[in-house]
């Protein structure tokens, strides 16, 4: 789990499609989320032109497209909670015993998912004033992803990989802690000790170990490009595209899973 979960995706879809008026054109919305990309329209079994089919087709490809690692469509998901909370919230009351009730079953979701919906105004603070949401990492692992690093871990166990397994229970303790750039740093050294493992060596060359896997035809060589730039970018300074380095940790912690995962598979045991 990548990415926002279904759960909550529906959640605002579903909100966005039962009052239609909020906004002033869906495409308006979309756009101002980035999810007006041609990379998301995939096919679905929705009337492609209907307002529902516009909406959903933009939201299920970008969440197909995180869950494969792609940084920009998770950020993209987070901007649509986002901007649909604060158009929907436009006018009203911001104290919680005046909030509708959806906005308490959605901080629910977003817990789960490992996010905390903050919610507050622009300037003076007025009921006029422009409402603004964000939603922030919690310190805690949502539950999908602690789950399927529960997985990860116990495999890692079974097949007698202790040194990546070490920094991986590392990097999530320093998550935890706030310690984003070591978080990182013991992300990056588990896949590098993975990729070894993978392709047979005892070398820490991923560059040579990952052209090794494509050559005897465990990766294609566009997983390979995309594994070597993930790992690469893993102990990136630089968040971008994520908007904070807590949301770039998080995401890196996530994506390592998915590709160790992935390398497993791969493998006989």
């Amino acid at each position: 789990m990548t990415t926002l979960s279904d759960p909550t995706l529906a959640s605002v879809v579903e909100l966005i499609y039962g009052d239609q008026s909020k906004f002033h054109s869906l495409e308006g919305l979309l756009l101002g989320a980035d999810l007006k990309r041609p990379e998301y329209e995939v096919p679905l079994w929705v009337n492609a032109d209907s307002y529902w089919g516009r909406l959903v087709t933009p939201v299920y490809g970008a969440r197909l497209a995180a869950l494969n690692g792609d940084a920009e469509a998770d950020r993209a998901l987070l901007s649509l909670v986002e901007l649909t909370v604060e158009r929907f919230l436009q006018g009203e009351l911001l104290e919680r015993k005046h909030l509708p009730i959806w906005v308490g079953e959605l901080r629910s979701e977003l817990l789960a998912d490992g996010y905390r919906l903050k919610i507050g105004r622009v300037g003076n603070g007025l009921q006029e004033a422009a409402v603004r949401c964000r939603l922030k990492p919690t310190a805690e692992l949502p539950v999908r992803l602690t789950e399927r690093l529960a997985v990860l871990e116990t495999e890692l166990e079974l097949r007698g990989q202790q040194t990546p397994l070490d920094h991986l229970r590392a990097a999530a303790k320093h998550y935890e802690k706030g310690r984003f750039p070591a978080c990182e740093k013991r992300l990056r050294t588990a896949l590098e000790h993975l990729t070894a493992y993978a392709a047979g060596t005892k070398e820490m060359d991923s560059t040579r170990n990952v052209r090794h896997l494509v050559d005897t035809g465990r990766l294609d060589i566009p997983a390979a490009a995309r594994f070597l730039y993930d790992l690469r970018s893993m102990t990136d300074k630089d968040p971008h595209p994520h908007r904070t380095r807590a949301d770039a940790a998080r995401f890196r912690l996530q994506l390592t899973v998915i590709r160790a995962s992935t390398l497993l598979t791969r493998l006989d045991l």
